[in-house]
């Protein structure tokens, strides 16, 4: 997993990734580590700087059948 400088590795809530789940926002927004069963929002970490989002979409398309 992707960390980026201007995320807070110490947070307790996201642990580093910058993202929470939209519904449950005390948790990170991470299969492992939190929940995904709602959309991403940045975490309270990253107030005054919107998180990175580069590293979070596939450089292809995925397809599927």
């Amino acid at each position: 997993m992707r960390r980026f400088p201007s995320m807070d590795r110490n947070c307790r809530v996201c642990f580093g990734i910058g993202w929470v789940c939209e519904n449950h926002p005390e948790r990170a927004w991470d299969k492992e580590l939190g929940c995904e069963c709602g959309a991403g929002m940045p975490c309270k970490c990253n107030e005054d700087d919107e998180p990175d989002t580069s590293g979070l979409l596939a450089d292809k398309p995925i397809r599927r059948h």
